[in-house]
């Protein structure tokens, strides 16, 4: 008799201490091994399940014809294996105990075709590998519907990565156009000047730098779509089975990339007039387009067909414009003369460390259309005057007043009332800022308020007095939310109040305004400001900008016997003359750094301070003033004059 292996099998239901099993059957030993291995295939989530089915209805048609085959008459020789399966609570005998096959019941030997405990065995096997299969059959299932989103997922980011790529490819186009158009406009020019050479210069280079990163840009997409296009066919090859999505011919399409059919549906909100936004502005504006109250879609209709001017690139107009660009402001306009300095950073924060040196507007609007793209942003290098203001006014909806310096304010506030623009105003000096609203629905104006210019009004200036860097923000973003209440008609506009914020102290007070003045010299029936002319004459003699060409107009003049160059002075101090240097800048100022053995007294203490200046000098050492940029060096200089004249 061939050898076999031992199997053992416990009978509870069994009386004996010991059951003895045969298994002479090469075919059911198998049949077993194959059970109670575990060697059948394994199913993965990624192995088709009809290989586990197909073994395993195998092994139970085997087993089936194992357990209905008829019982046969087995002989017990000498040379068969036996094993003793011990009942409950008993133990199984130990190999040596079984060298004397004598000594055992032959009689109560079970032949393993009619056993029942090896049939339930067969059937508990079965049921197991029944659940194990419609396990492997949900866990495919599941990787089938992960596949299925990642590759939906894919197609979304590929259809957006497109899109965006290229528009900013042809935002690239519309630049180098309009460059190449302001060349050919002059390609009949003969410069004249160092200066037009330069410009030219300059724009051909900017023309040659926008081709090379329209190229980076163009070779930049396509990477990027053949990235996205390897990751598609990557995922439609695990999932080459998938049948349940719309595109069948999964595989055939992966070289162009595979888009769900939803992409593909252009998602627009129709508004009167056929007025709709498109998918690039509902994804933008999408939380300010769930607001109620005025907001929502028609008001972000309003905001993207709105024009707003923006006077002032600085600490004030740098959160304003932001916000308004971010909030969707379809065109905004930037003025200002003025150049970045580095010591604006601290409450600019439009303008960036690279920015010094360049125009404000030019810097802003370059950052505005980084951050929003889809909106037009046009700089206005220049100051705005008394000759200009109503013609640039009168092609934007409102104004927003970023100046500071009062003859601005009052120049600007003639142009509103004479354009029939609302203005929305704010200050910020030190620690504290103002808001408020003007000529709105026939409103009262900045005249109404502040009738009678001050020639001394405003003289406090940043640059002098200093200014805590949220401050100007946080007017800013005040003045942002003015803007769109105009706009979108939706709210309480403050053009009956007038809001003081203090800093130190975290608080807001809301003062009542006046109402309209009945006596306004702009905006009441008996104005006499007719025109921005009369506003010339009415505003000339306040302080207007500051910034270095500005500066250089308002310089007062002195007899040139009274000057001296820097050059010249540091010859002075180094041959060790004897002398007073008198530095008139404000305390905090002379803080921040100052010459050896100076003294400073401010200008506007200088008039009480005469008898001091005496006693230093003792009417025999020369006194040379020094300021910030030779404007109140001079005003010192003349009274220090007139003192001496005056005896």
């Amino acid at each position: 008799m061939a050898e076999t292996p031992k199997k053992t099998l416990r009978n509870s239901e069994s009386s004996l201490d010991h059951v003895v099993v045969s298994t002479p059957s090469i075919e059911v030993d198998e049949l077993l091994a194959e059970l109670t291995d575990d060697s059948y295939p394994a199913a993965t989530a990624i192995r088709p399940s009809s290989l586990v089915r197909d073994w395993f209805n195998d092994l139970k048609r085997r087993a089936s014809e194992i357990i209905q085959a008829p019982p046969s008459n087995t002989s017990v020789d000498q040379d068969d294996e036996f094993l003793l399966v011990p009942a409950s609570g008993s133990e199984s005998p130990k190999s040596d105990q079984l060298t004397d096959s004598d000594q055992l019941d032959v009689s109560m030997m079970v032949n393993i075709n009619s056993d029942p405990v090896v049939e339930i065995m067969l059937e508990n096997r079965i049921v197991k590998l029944e659940t194990d299969l419609k396990a492997c059959e949900l866990e495919y299932e599941q990787h089938i519907d992960k596949l299925g989103k990642e590759l939906q997922q894919q197609a979304l980011n590929y259809e957006n990565e497109k899109n965006r790529y290229e528009k900013k490819i042809e935002h690239l186009d519309d630049q180098i156009s309009v460059l190449q158009n302001d060349i050919s406009r002059n390609k009949d020019y003969v410069p004249s000047c160092r200066k037009d050479k330069i410009r030219i210069g300059e724009l051909e280079e900017k023309i040659l730098s926008l081709e090379s990163q329209k190229s980076l840009e163009t070779c930049e997409k396509d990477k990027r779509i053949k990235e996205l296009e390897a990751k598609i066919m990557s995922l439609e090859l695990d999932d080459g089975q998938v049948t349940k999505y719309p595109n069948n011919d999964i595989q055939s399409s992966s070289a162009q990339g595979y888009t769900c059919p939803l992409l593909k549906k252009e998602r627009t909100c129709c508004l009167k007039n056929d007025e709709k936004l498109s998918v690039e502005q509902i994804e933008r504006y999408a939380r300010q387009l769930l607001l109620q109250d005025g907001f929502g879609v028609g008001g972000q209709c309003k905001l993207l067909s709105s024009s707003v001017l923006v006077v002032g690139a600085g600490g004030i107009g740098s959160t304003a414009l932001l916000y308004l660009a971010a909030s969707g402001v379809g065109n905004i306009s930037v003025m200002d003369f003025d150049e970045v300095d580095r010591s604006n950073l601290h409450r600019q924060i439009i303008h960036r460390d690279e920015s010094v040196g360049r125009n404000k507007a030019v810097s802003a609007c370059q950052t505005i259309k980084a951050l929003n793209p889809s909106i037009e942003c046009t700089p206005i290098e220049g100051e705005i005057t008394f000759e200009n203001a109503c013609e640039i006014i009168s092609r934007h909806d409102c104004v927003v007043d970023a100046s500071d310096n009062p003859r601005t304010r009052y120049l600007i506030n003639d142009a509103c009332v004479l354009s029939k623009r609302t203005l929305i105003s704010g200050s910020a000096m030190g620690t504290e800022g103002q808001l408020t609203v003007y000529n709105y629905n026939d409103g009262p104006c900045y005249r109404c308020l502040y009738p009678k210019p001050n020639a001394n009004e405003g003289c406090k200036t940043c640059s002098d007095n200093g200014v805590l860097g949220p401050v100007p923000g946080l007017i800013g973003i005040l003045q942002a939310i003015e803007v769109l209440k105009v706009i979108t008609g939706n709210g309480t506009v403050m053009n009956d109040r007038l809001l003081m914020y203090d800093s130190l102290k975290c608080d807001f007070v809301n003062i009542k305004k006046p109402r309209k003045s009945t006596k306004c010299p702009v905006c009441s029936e008996s104005s006499f400001i007719k025109s921005m002319a009369d506003s010339k004459v009415a505003t000339v003699a306040l302080r207007g900008p500051t910034g270095l060409e500005v500066v250089a107009k308002q310089t007062p003049s002195i007899s040139k016997d009274l000057e001296i160059s820097c050059v010249d002075y540091n010859a002075l101090r180094n041959r060790g003359d004897d002398h007073i240097l008198l530095d008139v800048r404000v305390k905090q100022q002379f803080d921040l750094c100052n010459l050896e053995n100076s003294v400073n007294i401010p200008l506007e203490k200088l008039d009480n301070r005469l008898q001091q200046i005496e006693e230093l000098s003792k009417g025999t050492k020369t006194v040379y003033c020094i300021c910030r940029r030779g404007i109140a060096s001079v005003a010192a200089t003349q009274k220090i004059s007139k003192a001496i004249l005056d005896g």
